[in-house]
């Protein structure tokens, strides 16, 4: 089990409470509890060290600093042993029980178990609009499907483990990162809950940056619309040309034209800053990838005896 925590205080001892009674109703099944506290200020990390001395199955990898949900995902696999991998975070949105559904389906073969949402209680109609804005545009751009409404709860096999931790890509974006790796995948539905306890740790501007991050790391089409917008506002301007010259030539028509410059440069401006700034975010994120530093660095650990993978 791997378990990206970050400000969860409130919700660890009851997360671990659940989880710990699927193990026990999970058959000749081993479990161990990889929680990755991704730089909590809270008393995460306290509840985390007390949990790990109470049961030597739970495993706490404490990261240096707030890396992100993401890399602390994949710090959870670099430490990860397991023939089979569940990802859950600890809010107890995403019910443990579904847990031996997903093992079933892997029993049953399929080396990659996708947990789609059915229902997502508690959250916005802002949020709930965003997010299928976001899965119709990922369609639209990716070449590949991202499966929708579905989040980081999935769980997989040693196969797909070691296939997804060669992926080291700085601005991450594991669902993609998931759907394109192939291999037998299947979906299992589920209602999704209400937080727990406290507040959201996944406000609008991080999701705005996990979205940003998932068009510019799995599509180019934002190149290829500056492209095409560049050839339509190039059609544009040789019509505007034409009309200029017969209103000269032909009509012999004076026309001031002040306004119509400027409204013309303001757009043209706009559009060419615009494109530089996409561009820019590719060739940034080009030049922080080749800087090869690394993806999390770790502060702490309980109950580890191996190196991760950094």
């Amino acid at each position: 089990m791997i378990i990206p925590c970050y400000n969860e205080s409130e919700t660890i001892y009851e997360f671990y409470r659940r989880m710990a009674g699927v193990a026990e109703k999970a058959g000749d099944y081993l479990f161990e509890f990889i929680f990755v506290n991704d730089g909590s200020r809270d008393d995460t990390a306290l509840r985390l060290n007390e949990l790990s001395e109470r049961d030597l199955r739970v495993k706490v990898v404490h990261l240096a600093r707030n890396m992100g949900h993401q890399i602390a995902i994949t710090a959870g696999m670099d430490f990860a042993g397991g023939d089979m991998v569940v990802i859950i975070d600890a809010d107890l949105q995403d019910p443990p029980e579904e847990i031996p559904r997903m093992l079933e389906k892997m029993e049953q073969g399929f080396d990659l178990v996708h947990a789609q949402r059915t229902r997502r209680d508690g959250e916005s109609g802002f949020k709930l609009a965003t997010a299928w804005l976001f899965y119709k545009l990922m369609r639209r751009l990716s070449t590949r499907d991202i499966v929708e409404n579905c989040g980081d709860f999935r769980a997989f096999n040693e196969k797909v483990l070691k296939v997804v931790r060669k992926f080291r890509e700085r601005h991450r974006f594991m669902r993609g990162i998931f759907a394109i790796i192939g291999f037998r995948q299947c979906i299992i539905q589920y209602d999704r809950d209400r937080r727990y306890a406290g507040s959201t740790n996944y406000p609008f501007h991080k999701m705005l940056s996990l979205a940003i991050n998932a068009i510019l790391s799995f599509s180019s089409s934002p190149i290829r619309f500056i492209t095409w917008t560049s050839f339509t506002l190039w059609a544009v301007s040789l019509i505007y040309l034409v009309k200029a010259l017969l209103d000269h030539f032909v009509f012999q028509v004076t026309v001031p034209g002040w306004t119509s410059i400027i409204i013309l440069m303001t757009f043209y401006n706009g559009i060419i800053l615009f494109s530089i700034g996409i561009i820019g975010s590719y060739v940034g994120r080009t030049f922080e990838q080749a800087q090869g530093r690394p993806l999390y660095w770790v502060g702490d650990t309980r109950n580890i005896d191996r190196e991760g993978n950094e």
